[in-house]
């Protein structure tokens, strides 16, 4: 009798534990610090942008937010931004480069993207891979194709967080913005990018 009661006892243990609970309703009244579900459109919705400070021989700034919507099912995020940066030495007159882009970035495999823009900047003349001394204004507005790739900071699907990618300046050597980003010297086409993704 004892036994029988002690395995009944248990199997109604083991059912009771394997069981679905059943979602709390939340009251209407209740305090807003419960989490509120996202709206399909929120979800969709990404931002962030590059970031980087430079002290090395002058003053380097670049702040450039970036905000995107994913399009397809498959990571696909298609979105604006802005690029804001400033260059300056000690005692020397600073430069700023300022302008639009547009983006497009698609997950590739794990935390890698792939990534391409078109970037149109206004900066001085001598910032652009077609600077003509003789004939350029001071400042002029030009457009940048770039393409490249990039990995998040974590080992997830999810296209989000810090993030590091190079980019490749389509338009080298013939037009386009030389970035003070660049890899391997001042006319280079590669570009390194820091920043995050939400």
């Amino acid at each position: 009798m004892i036994k029988s009661l002690l395995t009944t006892c248990l199997f109604l243990a083991l059912v009771s534990s394997f069981a679905q609970k059943e979602p709390k309703e939340i009251p209407e009244d209740a305090p807003i610090y419960f989490e509120q579900p996202k709206s399909m459109f929120k979800q969709k919705l990404h931002y962030g942008g590059n970031i980087w400070l430079g002290f090395f021989g002058a003053f380097y700034a670049d702040i450039s937010p970036m905000a995107g919507y994913e399009i397809t099912d498959k990571g696909t995020i298609a979105g604006l931004g802005a690029s804001f940066i400033y260059q300056g030495a000690w005692r020397a007159e600073g430069a700023t480069a300022v302008g639009p882009r547009i983006f497009v970035r698609q997950a590739i495999w794990r935390s890698f993207f792939a990534h391409a823009e078109y970037e149109l900047i206004n900066a001085p003349s001598y910032q652009f891979y077609n600077f003509d001394a003789n004939n350029d204004p001071k400042r002029k507005w030009g457009g940048s194709p770039l393409i490249g790739l990039g990995m998040y900071q974590g080992r997830t699907r999810q296209q989000k967080g810090s993030f590091i990618s190079v980019m490749y300046n389509m338009g080298y050597p013939s037009f386009g913005f030389v970035s003070p980003q660049g890899l391997g010297g001042n006319q280079s086409p590669l570009v390194l990018r820091f920043g995050f993704f939400f």
